[in-house]
């Protein structure tokens, strides 16, 4: 376990979300409020909220309630892969994106993951009827007996709900995730 405030994925995400946060705002004033990162005082969950309600050109806004982030119902959440010995008796690993908290959501979720294997980000909009009953989700990259290097890509059942852009995630209804 970690003691920094911030870990090297947390910089991933906010350099990610920057630009679709703060369109208008100098470098300058980028790397003011990525200095905030380091000791906690600028949260990645609430930039990534923020970031889209600015990208969903109105459809709409953030709301920070109990079970829902948004007034659409949808909530945002964020994963980084994580490589884990799943059954060490059968050295079975799994390197997957765990979509956590889900037990009182009931609209689409707008998940950001990062792959550290492949440095690079997955859009996914997973709506209510494919994850209702769950706590959590795991969307599988890699499954191995016996440990092998990870290749970090996607694949499984709930690659269905990935959409290709973040501004694709933003925009996305209810209604068009049902449809994936």
């Amino acid at each position: 376990m970690s003691t920094a405030l911030a870990t090297q994925e947390d910089y991933k995400f906010f350099d990610f979300l920057a630009p679709y946060r703060w369109p208008t705002k100098s470098k300058a004033q980028i790397q003011a409020y990525r200095e905030l990162v380091a000791d906690g005082d600028l949260q990645i969950e609430t930039v990534l909220e923020n970031a889209l309600v600015q990208a969903c050109r109105g459809a709409y806004t953030r709301v920070a309630e109990i079970s829902r982030d948004f007034c659409d119902g949808g909530d945002a959440k964020k994963s980084v892969s994580q490589f884990r010995n799943n059954n060490i008796a059968k050295e079975q690993w799994m390197n997957s994106f765990a979509i956590t908290n889900l037990k009182n959501k009931t609209g689409v979720i707008r998940a950001l993951c990062y792959s550290r294997e492949q440095d690079k980000f997955y859009f996914f909009a997973i709506p209510y009827k494919a994850y209702r009953g769950m706590a959590r989700i795991d969307i599988m990259l890699d499954n191995s007996t016996g440990w092998s290097k990870p290749i970090g890509i996607p694949k499984g059942k709930w690659t269905r709900y990935m959409v290709p852009t973040f501004e694709r995630l933003a925009t996305i209804t209810s209604t068009e995730a049902n449809q994936l």
